[in-house]
């Protein structure tokens, strides 16, 4: 048995948390949404960190969702607890100020499916799938599933994934949009690794600035939401690292941000 059901890596403004329950294919239990739960919490008030990559231990699953042999032995009251830990963890993983990729390799079910559905760029290794086995038990994904796939998909597709509870393979999720890139199961981790250093090239303001605007922006109408992009633009034209970038431009070399 793993000591940790989450193992966590820091280095060069990049974290990476690997759901470490590779024996029961990274099923999610309390202790782990828990660690979750803090990890973000953690990661939110951190500067220094500007991408989270999320994966899982193993070849097998990125996860196969929520601990079902856990949940049994829950009453009600705490089974419906139990899915407010891990639907706060999917909140704050779409409100962090950072960047998150979740790399997905083998099954993404249930409770992970919503995990990864509420990050910022999802990869697939080619052997991915991914589905929302609740609807085979008696209920409905319980930790915004149903509300952000179809702001994904459509809602035509999402009622078709969701009312069949099959799974999507890696090239079908590609082609709807689940994911960005499929990569081999050797190649995943590093080609993550690879996107999060992308981000680290650019504007760490403006980057903050831009998850907000599409996530809040969505919901809204066109002169809200460019208003609330004015809001967000403006104050970074008197930053330094708004100096720093034109400087940089004119220098021809690569501009180097603090965040100021």
């Amino acid at each position: 048995m793993n000591e940790r059901p989450l193992r966590v890596e820091f280095g060069d403004g990049i974290v990476t948390a690997t759901l470490n329950r590779p024996e029961v294919l990274n099923a999610i239990n309390i202790a782990l949404a828990e660690e979750l739960g803090k990890l973000l919490e953690e990661v939110a008030g951190r500067k220094d960190l500007r991408v989270l990559i999320l994966t899982g231990a193993g070849d097998r699953a990125f996860s196969a969702g929520t601990d079902l042999k856990e949940r049994r032995g829950l009453n009600p009251e705490e089974l419906w607890a139990h899915s407010r830990k891990l639907h706060r963890v999917c909140d704050l993983i779409e409100q962090i100020p950072q960047a998150t990729i979740c790399a997905i390799a083998g099954y993404c079910l249930g409770g992970a499916f919503d995990l990864a559905l509420a990050t910022d760029i999802r990869v697939a290794a080619d052997n991915a799938e991914l589905g929302f086995p609740e609807m085979t038990l008696g209920a409905f994904p319980g930790t915004g599933g149903p509300v952000r796939l179809p702001r994904l998909v459509g809602p035509a597709w999402a009622k078709e994934i969701l009312l069949t509870a099959r799974r999507v393979g890696a090239a079908e999720a590609l082609r709807l949009g689940l994911v960005q890139y499929v990569f081999s199961r050797g190649d995943l981790l590093s080609q993550a690794q690879t996107l999060a250093r992308r981000i680290l090239g650019v504007s760490p303001l403006g980057a903050r600035a831009v998850k907000q605007i599409i996530n809040r922006g969505m919901t809204m109408s066109i002169e809200d939401a460019t208003a609330l992009a004015n809001a967000l633009r403006q104050p970074l034209e008197g930053t330094k690292d708004y100096q720093e970038g034109l400087q940089a431009h004119f220098e021809k070399r690569p501009p180097k941000f603090r965040g100021e």
